[in-house]
């Protein structure tokens, strides 16, 4: 346990030698997170309402969810943004090694161009993750026999709205505007989404049945 403990706090500082050296690494980790953030919950709502009827198995709307959830986390959110990021961060290191004219191996630099990347991916997949978790947690209630299909479904489509106003929110606050004026446009996404979403299955619904 003292071991484990000592690796995290070497691998905490380690980490923050990195974002020392790369002050802009927070800025797109941030910027990253929340637009994944979004595209994950319109996708789960587009994907909440296209799936759902009445009999459907609550656990065929979890896995629906989940499963493009975790395959764009893991393949999009994490694996090509660390690629693409470590691309530009080994560019940025050979361009101030032919500056300096030496090499910077060994160095708070070098290191700055693997920490980095692996920092901004998780970030990058924690945001096409988590809400999408926390989306179908109420399907997790009609399997333990606490809740109905059709009030989880309603109350599903209300936490994926919940999630986008207060991203507007929290957006609204970095640009340094109202609060409330940018959580009705992120909210306005959802709605946009789900009107889409009904329209079309409905008018998929009469061409095929």
């Amino acid at each position: 346990m003292f071991s484990l403990l000592r690796f995290m706090a070497f691998a905490v500082r380690r980490f923050r030698e990195a974002l020392t050296a790369s002050p802009d690494a927070m800025f797109i980790a941030r910027r990253l997170f929340v637009t994944n953030s979004i595209d994950s919950i319109i996708s789960s709502l587009g994907v909440n309402v296209g799936a759902y009827n009445p009999g459907v198995d609550p656990k065929v709307l979890i896995l629906a969810v989940l499963g493009g959830s975790i395959s764009l986390s893991l393949i999009s959110g994490f694996i090509g943004v660390f690629i693409s990021e470590k691309a530009e961060r080994v560019r940025e290191l050979r361009d101030l090694e032919r500056k300096l004219g030496a090499r910077l191996e060994n160095t708070i630099y070098a290191r700055s161009a693997t920490l980095v990347p692996l920092y901004v991916a998780l970030w990058s997949s924690t945001g096409m993750l988590l809400f999408p978790l926390v989306i179908v947690a109420p399907y997790t209630a009609v399997l333990a026999g606490v809740m109905g299909l059709a009030e989880a479904f309603s109350a599903s489509i209300a936490i994926a709205l919940l999630s986008l106003a207060v991203i507007g929110a929290y957006l609204g606050i970095v640009m340094g505007e109202r609060m409330w004026l940018s959580a009705l446009r992120t909210l306005g996404l959802g709605i946009i989404t789900l009107a889409v979403v009904i329209v079309f299955k409905l008018v998929f619904g009469a061409l095929v049945g």
